[in-house]
């Protein structure tokens, strides 16, 4: 089903939601107005590793600087990274590189990533305040293109006007706020009955909470939610490791005994892309590509090697992207990936200004 939807980060920054790139700052600011020698230990090693990419990478967001603490928190070794990572340290000739990360760096990166856990929380969960703006945003976007592409449509009643929504739209995204969710289920626009929202979830009587089933991202019927890097609405269940969909706010008063604190986040190393539930999802991804000829992008950067190259791979010479980004170089990325055949039509203006919206409907 036309379009295929994809959002990036630039698609919830209209909401309050930062980018990643901007949580970089806005983490370190939060370090270092805490004090004791374990944050001094947590500052320098977040720093350090900050430092070092920016050496190397145009682009440094918070995904970048955890997958590295992420891995010095396991004691990863160059070893462990695989052989072209082991050829260039070996090269280097000094054997000390292949030891593991010393323990009290290891406790800093632990005690790192339970404060970014915590902090992504915070930060992309949706604020109430920012609701109503939500509502119209989305409900003048979703028209807009259902009533561009035609088709047989369902409705949204918001504010006493109808709007036309595609009942079978697929959707994904590498955001982990809940913007969609409460689009979609805050109750504060009507639903046609035929409207459903799937993220991949089933309702459990026994436990009487929605449990993650694989299967479900791969059902071609109904309007579905692909979160490929994880929400803040996921829980991992004591006991049995489920992945569990839970509304409640980010904060540890609301969370019931039986879940465990940790968010299921995001593939911090590339190796997590090819187990569940990332597999699942990122199959669901490569199957929708194949078989959606206009792809709508909205604030996506492309900067994920393998995204990028997802869609390369996908596109055909007949593939039409419509690609909503302020950086003009994004497209530029996306062309010049190897494998790509389709077209690119770009969009400077900001998601959600009319202008935007307008200039969708004639591209599309």
């Amino acid at each position: 089903m036309d379009p295929l939807f994809f959002f990036g980060a630039g698609s919830s920054a209209r909401f309050g939601i930062p980018t990643m790139k901007e949580m970089v700052g806005q983490f370190k600011d939060e370090l270092s107005k805490q004090s004791g020698n374990d944050n001094n230990e947590e500052v320098q090693l977040y720093i350090g590793v900050e430092d070092v990419l920016r050496k190397d990478f145009d682009r440094v967001d918070l995904e970048a600087v955890f997958s590295v603490i992420d891995g010095i928190a396991g004691g990863l070794t160059p070893k462990e990274l695989g052989y072209l990572a082991t050829f260039f340290v070996r090269r280097a000739r000094d054997p000390t590189l292949f030891d593991p990360p010393a323990p009290e760096i290891r406790n800093a990166a632990r005690r790192l990533l339970g404060k970014f856990e915590d902090f992504v929380k915070r930060v992309c969960w949706v604020k109430t305040e920012m609701l109503n703006d939500i509502m119209a945003t989305y409900v003048n976007f979703f028209s807009t293109v259902k009533n561009t592409l035609g088709g047989y449509p369902e409705t949204i009643t918001y504010n006493g006007t109808r709007y036309n929504v595609d009942p079978n739209w697929q959707m994904f995204t590498t955001n982990y706020d809940n913007v969609l969710e409460v689009f979609f289920r805050s109750g504060a626009a009507q639903l046609s009955p035929n409207i459903s929202l799937n993220t991949g979830f089933d309702y459990d009587p026994r436990s009487q909470s929605q449990i993650m089933n694989p299967q479900r991202f791969l059902q071609s019927n109904g309007l579905k939610l692909v979160k490929l890097h994880g929400s803040v609405t996921w829980w991992v269940e004591e006991g049995t490791w489920a992945v569990v969909e839970k509304d409640q706010p980010p904060s540890r008063t609301y969370i019931p005994r039986k879940y465990g604190e940790q968010v299921m986040l995001y593939p911090i190393q590339q190796k997590d892309t090819f187990v569940p539930p990332y597999l699942d999802m990122f199959y669901a991804l490569d199957q929708a590509l194949r078989q959606s000829k206009k792809w709508l992008v909205i604030g996506y950067s492309f900067a994920d090697d393998i995204l990028r190259a997802m869609f390369a791979r996908s596109s055909k010479p007949d593939t039409v992207m419509v690609l909503v980004h302020t950086d003009e170089s994004v497209a530029k990325r996306v062309k010049e990936e190897p494998g790509w055949k389709g077209q690119i039509r770009t969009i400077t203006t900001k998601f959600g200004e009319s202008e935007t919206n307008s200039k969708i409907g004639q591209l599309l």
